[in-house]
């Protein structure tokens, strides 16, 4: 059956003059800056991977339902107002379970843009779900606030969930995060504590091998690509060639193929079927298809007054490449979207990658990890090991997309040292082993 749409236009008068995109990836051209509430989007993540959805409203209406309980399990009336501003109005509630961020979830509806952001998680997560949580370590009010909470909780009906629309467009990213939510929600107070950063990160490590890997589609199913990080507290001195070369820059250039790669490859699909990456989608054509997809080259070259020469070699990949050719170019400088595309780049750098990006005088922009997302991805890297080897610790960290040149090795395991989670058999990296610090 064929994955290309049967109303594909054939001539210049059908094909549209705009680009839209609707899978894949949650910026789109018009987004402005702060577009993300990440506050509220940790509550959507938590409603998918524990498949719970609230049966109240509000936070107003539990509160009640609290203040009725204790009410009548107190002695003394008084103590329900020291309660209250410790968990409702000093947002306590928030920090005592994961599950009590599900009232953040709520806030998604009508937000289309953390409805987008959220929807490139459960894309990442493809169904991924945890059942059976361990309760985290609470006190007798915790517990019974939370007793409330199950009491006000159902399970998501699956059937009627559709938000899965896409197969994974990075397999290799889909199944780490789906492991490492599984070690954290193990641990649900600090799972609780690393969530919106574990959130930022993965945004990240998503949106960076996207871009590294989207132009790679003959290649077949996508692998992680280096990227190379320093440490906060190090120079980026001009001799690191891989910081230079496989560092941001890499990134940068690569993020302009997005926009024009995503659409293009959407505005062919059949949209009565899931959204296929590119890389499948060439693998999934077929011959059949040949003569409907190099006639909408053709006529999109020609409403967009491109000018590329259009190919006709009798394979089909051939075709597509030409397409995606065509759908980058009329974003490319003197063209009249070439503003377009420079703001959506300016909105993917702002909104999903700036906690990762710093400028090094001389050096330009490079890649930067902070100590506390540092620690994180290795708590998530070891997961339910008691500790790694150093270098096998390292193989983790390039499974996500993150890779240290022989400098930051050394400054990560003095890092190490100085937080007391390492033990060094001897000089060698192989002999040095890294504990987690939960």
């Amino acid at each position: 059956m064929t994955i290309i749409r049967k109303d594909l236009p054939q001539t210049s008068e059908e094909v549209s003059d705009r680009n839209s995109l609707n899978s894949y990836f949650p910026i789109r051209t018009k987004d402005r800056a702060g577009a993300f509430d990440w506050d509220t989007v940790t509550g959507f993540v938590i409603k998918l991977i524990y498949g719970k959805e609230l049966l109240l409203n509000d936070v107003e209406m539990f509160r009640e339902k609290c203040e009725s309980l204790f009410i009548s399990k107190l002695d003394t009336k008084g103590f329900w107002p020291y309660l209250n501003k410790m968990y409702f109005e000093n947002n306590g509630l928030f920090k005592i379970a994961p599950e009590f961020l599900l009232f953040k979830a709520v806030q998604v509806k009508g937000n289309k843009p953390n409805n987008r952001l959220g929807a490139m998680y459960s894309s990442m997560l493809q169904g991924e779900s945890i059942k059976n949580t361990p309760i985290a370590n609470l006190n007798f009010l915790e517990k019974n606030i939370l007793d409330v909470l199950n009491e006000n909780l159902k399970d998501i009906d699956e059937s009627k969930s559709n938000l899965i629309t896409e197969k994974p467009y990075l397999p290799f990213i889909s199944n780490a995060i789906q492991q490492d939510i599984k070690f954290l929600s193990s641990h649900p107070k600090y799972f609780l504590s690393v969530l919106s950063q574990f959130l930022r990160l993965y945004a990240y490590l998503y949106t960076s091998q996207l871009a590294l890997n989207i132009g790679s589609w003959r290649e077949g199913e996508p692998e992680s690509k280096p990227l190379y990080f320093i440490l906060d507290f190090e120079t980026a001195s001009a001799e690191r060639s891989h910081i230079r070369i496989d560092g941001h820059q890499r990134v940068h250039a690569s993020l302009f193929k997005i926009f024009p790669y995503l659409a293009m490859s959407e505005s062919i699909q059949d949209p009565t079927k899931p959204k296929l990456p590119i890389w499948l989608l060439a693998e999934g054509l077929e011959d059949s298809s040949y003569k409907s997809l190099y006639n909408f080259s053709g006529a999109f070259n020609e409403e967009r007054k491109l000018n590329i020469a259009n190919r006709n070699t009798g394979d089909i990949k051939d075709v597509l490449d030409d397409l995606l050719k065509m759908g980058l170019y009329q974003f490319s400088k003197g063209q009249s979207r070439h503003e377009i595309n420079n703001t959506y780049v300016k909105a993917i750098e702002s909104e999903l990658c700036n906690h990762f990006i710093q400028s090094r005088g001389r050096s330009g922009r490079v890649l930067v990890i902070n100590q506390d997302y540092m620690l994180l991805l290795t708590n998530i890297s070891i997961g339910n090991q008691d500790q790694l080897r150093f270098h096998e610790l390292l193989t983790e960290f390039k499974k996500r997309g993150v890779y240290f040149d022989k400098k930051s090795q050394q400054a990560l395991i003095q890092f190490y040292e100085r937080i007391g989670n390492v033990e060094r058999m001897s000089d060698s990296g192989d002999a040095v082993y890294v504990r987690k610090t939960i």
